[in-house]
């Protein structure tokens, strides 16, 4: 490879500033953690190919956020959880969820800013808000879940129907609620 050709990756990696260097170092650690809380939760030593497999692809898509490769590191862990752990009802499996959530936040945010930009503070402040609530959705529904799987009664297919239409019609409402708010 000759010195032009390596040149634009040369200028890139010294116009990118602090805030993106923390956006790529938080988007390489978040996989390799939920790969470690499949490897928790399942109670046997960690997996290396995985562990290898995702924090590779967390590097690759973190120096170019607007390709693909999120989607593979995605589901590279989403595999590796559903080749590890059979229960649903393990606390690994929110900060999984959360390490993955953060990982697409991270992602999305830095597709969107150049390399060398800095992220208003306005954008920074919405996203985390808009991280959180979905954090603590993530949360609070797997909480739901194992509270249901524990439970000895037959389902109710009604009920679950009725529930479902209700979170969907609440989200329908904050979204065009948070939509008609001028910016």
């Amino acid at each position: 490879m000759s010195s032009s050709a390596l040149q634009p990756w040369i200028d890139e990696f010294l116009e990118t500033s602090r805030q993106h260097w923390l956006l790529r170092i938080v988007a390489t650690i978040t996989p390799a953690g939920a790969v470690l809380a499949a490897s928790a939760a399942n109670g046997r030593s960690w997996w290396s190919f995985a562990l290898f497999s995702a924090i590779l692809l967390a590097m690759a898509s973190a120096i170019r956020p607007d390709t693909h490769t999120a989607l593979i590191v995605v589901g590279v862990v989403g595999w590796h959880w559903l080749a590890t752990v059979d229960g649903v009802d393990t606390g690994w499996l929110p900060f999984a969820g959360v390490c993955l959530l953060v990982f697409h936040a991270v992602i999305a945010l830095s597709a969107n800013v150049p390399t060398g930009g800095d992220i208003p503070a306005a954008a920074l402040g919405l996203w985390l808000r808009r991280t959180a609530v979905v954090g603590a959705a993530t949360v609070g529904v797997w909480g739901v879940v194992v509270v249901f799987d524990r439970r000895a009664a037959p389902g109710n297919g009604l009920l679950t129907g009725v529930a479902v239409a209700v979170v969907a019609c609440g989200a329908v409402m904050i979204r065009a609620r948070s939509v008609d708010q001028p910016r």
